[in-house]
């Protein structure tokens, strides 16, 4: 729970009056691997910081197909942001891709945190623009680069997701076959 108050104080200060009513109604949770912890088709009721593990925001397809926008580890949230916000059904699962901890909270929380906490909309308005700009620079990235360029990314920015995710689920986040995953990893 401190690690999250540390953060959403890095952005505006929290009182220790606010940063007490928050611990009240805040949560620490573990999951294991391949517990969902937003489910698509379903809507997402809470958003996790991340104290340990990694999860994997997927999507599947009418044909079944998977697809992995992106990881998030340690220090990130995990949510169906969209989901979340507009209480609607999520078109992607937030999944833990290894046994994870998170500090959760719950839309009747948010609710309340938006009222009582002085600086919580716009410590959140913050968040939001931040992991929107980092979205969008991932997406174009992996629309723009080769395969080679996109693993190199991957192994500057998140280098602990190489290390603790398996191949074929980094192949799929890159949009590549686990064979030419295979084959980039020999070059570098």
């Amino acid at each position: 729970m401190n690690q999250l108050l540390t953060v959403f104080n890095s952005i505006l200060p929290i009182s220790e009056e606010e940063q007490t009513f928050m611990k009240q109604h805040l949560f620490t949770e573990t999951l294991k691997k391949g517990e969902k912890y937003c489910e698509q088709g379903k809507i997402c009721t809470k958003i996790g910081f991340v104290l340990e593990g990694i999860f994997k925001v997927m999507k599947i397809d009418s044909e079944g197909n998977e697809y992995i926008p992106y990881f998030t580890s340690e220090g990130h949230f995990a949510v169906a942001m969209e989901s979340f916000s507009d209480k609607t059904p999520s078109d992607e699962s937030v999944v833990a891709v290894t046994d994870c901890t998170v500090t959760s909270i719950t839309s009747s929380a948010f609710d309340l945190f938006e009222k009582e906490i002085t600086n919580f909309s716009k410590i959140i308005h913050l968040l939001k623009e931040k992991a929107f700009i980092e979205k969008f620079k991932l997406k174009s990235e992996m629309l723009l680069d080769d395969a080679e360029t996109k693993y190199a990314k991957l192994l500057l920015r998140q280098p602990s997701i190489i290390q603790r995710v398996p191949q074929n689920q980094i192949a799929l986040f890159l949009g590549i076959t686990p064979h030419t995953l295979s084959r980039i990893r020999a070059k570098i």
